[in-house]
């Protein structure tokens, strides 16, 4: 089972290199990638990556690439069947990828399903950071853009539980270090939280509008 996992990045260079040094050592599974993605303004954190062993794209001409766009451009030049989103706040727990998956074939086989992991705040019904099956990721509009930061997540674990293709793995563990949970604050947060209120408007209406704009 071929995993691409994606880390959008955006400034906090040494966080994110302790980051991707920390799921390199613990991923606990040998078929998958970690790449690291930015715009023009985040050359350094990825050299800094490439550096700490991960493979890094640099999409030149951009300044802020949005989550969502970062995930569907790297997305785009991979061929991997399963993807998994990743950020630089997170604390990966021992084998989070290798426990991830196995509860993935468990549940899924190697069908179309969205396995979420344990980020020790969220409860069944939603998660944050997620392997989820090209198969059903394309079925859903690819990576929600629509969104600048917020609600995507959300969008795509509840179209999942609708349709019964969502499911989580306890003891696959990937820690939000957010400051909404008592994590540091900074300026990249405060940029995901600018257009939060403009997200969940859009939110509900294409929930009420059966998951169109």
């Amino acid at each position: 089972m071929n995993v691409a996992a994606i880390m959008p990045c955006r400034g906090r260079v040494d966080q994110t290199v302790r980051n991707v040094k920390r799921l390199l050592a613990t991923a606990g599974y040998g078929d998958w990638r970690l790449t690291c993605i930015g715009g023009d303004t985040e050359r350094d954190v990825l050299m800094a990556c490439s550096g700490a062993g991960a493979k890094v794209r640099h999409i030149l001409g951009a300044d802020r690439l949005t989550y969502w766009q970062a995930m569907a451009e790297e997305t785009r030049l991979t061929d991997a069947p399963f993807l998994v989103n990743l950020a630089n706040d997170l604390l990966p727990g021992q084998h989070w990828l290798g426990r991830a998956v196995a509860a993935y074939q468990a549940t899924f086989g190697d069908g179309p399903g969205l396995l979420g992991f344990n980020d020790g705040h969220h409860e069944t019904e939603h998660s944050c950071h997620f392997l989820i099956s090209r198969t059903l990721l394309d079925d859903y509009g690819g990576w929600p853009v629509w969104y600048d930061h917020n609600y995507g997540d959300t969008e795509l674990c509840q179209r999942a539980i609708a349709d019964g293709l969502y499911a989580k793995a306890p003891w696959a563990t990937l820690f939000h270090d957010h400051p909404y949970f008592g994590g540091d604050d900074d300026n990249v947060y405060a940029e995901g939280r600018a257009k939060a209120e403009q997200d969940r408007l859009l939110y509900e209406r294409r929930r009420l509008n059966g998951w169109r704009s």
